[in-house]
């Protein structure tokens, strides 16, 4: 019996590594191989994104969506924070509500290293959970930092605590995998992307999220974005996956 639940588990860490590495193969492949370069820090920056989607007549129907974020980057660290929002209604009944708030520090090393801790935490009404909450430490390094292209990959320990609706809670350490990548089509375009896998014994969490951006002036832009949550184990009557596909506005400060 341990012999086959240390199988298991060696099994799910080895795909969520296969899936990290697919990921990254796939950024480099589709991009030219630029040398690291260091980049100037850029001190603080904020953004505020907002999309509405409104129906009415044979049926009534509302979605919002916002995140909020700021960045602080020195000569020796970089902070970010962010708060993501959304909700949905149809017909004056709740479909959808979730809240996500994510800080994170690096501690900046030589040669485009770096040390971080971060938290993630998920009030989503739907899920069947009352929250989860991710706390992660380890080492990244920039592949990339370019005019053209970035791109920055991490691995470190963690801890996740879910709390159930039921008042039940799940909690347990985990392996967080991360990657985050933008690309500069020209100098009005970009697209950004990234990719977390946060797996345990339990359960493991992936997230997508991948984002076309248009400027429309110097600190206004337009954003067609596409989010995907996936969970290997749910409360019942829950899904595994979740998406989400929005088009919004960016002001940025």
């Amino acid at each position: 019996m341990l012999a086959h639940y240390l199988s298991s588990q060696v099994k799910k860490i080895m795909l969520s590594k296969r899936l990290f590495t697919a990921a990254m193969l796939l950024g480099i492949s589709v991009t030219p191989l630029f040398a690291a370069e260091e980049s100037a820090p850029k001190g603080m920056s904020g953004s505020a994104e907002f999309g509405m989607v409104l129906t009415a007549g044979n049926s009534d129907s509302a979605t919002l969506n916002g995140k909020f974020g700021l960045t602080n980057d020195t000569s020796q660290w970089l902070h970010t924070a962010s708060l993501d929002m959304i909700r949905a209604e149809s017909e004056n009944v709740k479909t959808a509500e979730r809240y996500v708030l994510k800080a994170k520090s690096n501690y900046k090393l030589q040669q485009d290293q770096f040390l971080f801790v971060g938290m993630n935490h998920d009030v989503d009404k739907f899920s069947g959970y009352d929250y989860q909450t991710a706390l992660t430490a380890g080492y990244g390094r920039k592949l990339y930092d370019t005019d053209e292209y970035q791109l920055s990959i991490e691995i470190g320990p963690g801890y996740r605590f879910s709390q159930l609706k039921n008042g039940g809670d799940e909690n347990e350490g985990i392996l967080h995998l991360g990657a985050t990548s933008k690309y500069i089509i020209n100098k009005g375009s970009s697209v950004d992307g990234t990719l977390v896998v946060d797996t345990g014994s339990d359960q493991t969490v992936t997230a997508l999220a991948l984002g076309y951006v248009n400027s429309l002036s110097s600190s206004l832009a337009l954003k067609i974005g596409y989010n995907l949550k996936q969970s290997s184990v749910v409360p019942v009557g829950t899904n595994k996956s979740d998406t989400i596909t929005s088009v919004s506005l960016i002001y940025s400060f």
